[in-house]
């Protein structure tokens, strides 16, 4: 009998990627988003052929027992943004996905996959950092309401008798991502792209189609349940590697503006405690927290991924960054992306 999955947040950048993916692998794939179509014409396809059905709605309001019965659920909608109210980020990233673990358990769902992130683990220079390194979120909300979550889900799960994953991926980046990829290649294809140090701490970037491929391998793999799991591509690259890799799949020079780290974080704390003083809500246009994970060392390690369910994350980075280059071609150069 066919399998049948729910994805939350089914239109954004990693549950398009997922759902196009578990459609591929013979699954039953249905969708709950605050949207309808996604930017990924993949996915789009699919939605049209009537592979994928998406229901129109959020975490906190949505009627999920009116779905039915689904084998397996993937928790991957959430509130995600540099800026903004801690309430709010855990009204939506903890409360939300308490209310997908319910309605999991009332049809005896077989696992549930929760998003979480490696932003979890703060900004202290990490190498090769495993799953048990100790959590210390800087003060953001997305930050802290990730590690809320996913303490939430670890725990709750645990308590009702639902399997569980915790997933924590580290920077995605890939076609369709329009919260971070198409802003940097669009400054390296311009020649403007500024890093911190010459670029030289190690990054933990992993490929959509590596991060979806290792979501979905966990999710069948009863042995590995109820853990969690760090999945990067495991390389050590250091940003200025992975944006020399960039440059050359868009046929550029590899070209970047060189600041102090020192004076990164200096200049990130003066412009938000200029917003808080005045109240800005709007996130500025440089955070602490965006500037903070390019000061230091941040890299994890995925061997337990490996061990546990054979993660293998098979796209080399020069692929990745050529899949993602060709996505931006075909995408105009003047975009406001929403922050």
């Amino acid at each position: 009998m066919m399998k049948k999955a729910l994805v939350t947040g089914v239109c954004g950048f990693i549950g398009a990627h997922l759902a196009s993916l578990l459609v591929e692998e013979g699954f039953d794939v249905i969708g709950v988003d605050m949207k309808e179509k996604s930017l990924n014409s993949k996915l789009n396809g699919y939605i049209d052929a009537g592979k994928v059905k998406v229901h129109k709605g959020d975490l906190l309001s949505f009627d999920f027992c009116s779905l039915g019965a689904v084998d397996y659920v993937y928790q991957i909608a959430g509130k995600v943004s540099a800026w903004g109210n801690i309430e709010d980020f855990d009204r939506v990233n903890v409360d939300g996905t308490r209310r997908v673990i319910d309605y999991a358990k009332s049809v005896s769902s077989e696992a549930v996959v929760y998003l979480s992130s490696v932003a979890v683990f703060g900004y202290y220079g990490f190498c090769d950092l495993p799953e048990t390194g100790e959590k210390r979120p800087m003060q953001n909300p997305y930050s802290l309401s990730k590690l809320h979550a996913e303490t939430m889900v670890m725990d709750y799960c645990k308590k009702i008798g639902q399997n569980f994953v915790v997933v924590r991926p580290g920077n995605v980046y890939g076609d369709y991502d329009m919260t971070s990829s198409y802003d940097l290649y669009r400054l390296v294809s311009q020649g403007k792209m500024a890093v911190v140090d010459k670029g030289r701490y190690k990054s933990c970037f992993v490929y959509a189609g590596n991060l979806v491929n290792g979501i979905y391998q966990v999710s069948i793999t009863p042995s590995a349940y109820n853990d969690d799991y760090n999945l990067t591509d495991g390389y050590g690259e250091t940003l200025a590697e992975y944006l020399t890799f960039t440059a050359k799949a868009l046929g550029v020079k590899p070209k970047f503006m060189s600041l102090p780290s020192q004076l990164s974080i200096l200049t990130a704390k003066t412009i938000e405690g200029f917003y808080h003083l005045f109240k800005i809500k709007t996130m500025p246009l440089i955070t602490l927290f965006s500037v903070e994970q390019n000061c230091h060392d941040y890299h994890f390690s995925i061997e337990k991924a490996r061990k546990c369910f054979g993660y293998n994350p098979e796209i080399s980075l020069e692929e990745g960054t050529k899949r993602t280059a060709e996505w931006f071609r075909t995408m105009p150069n003047n975009i406001k992306v929403k922050r």
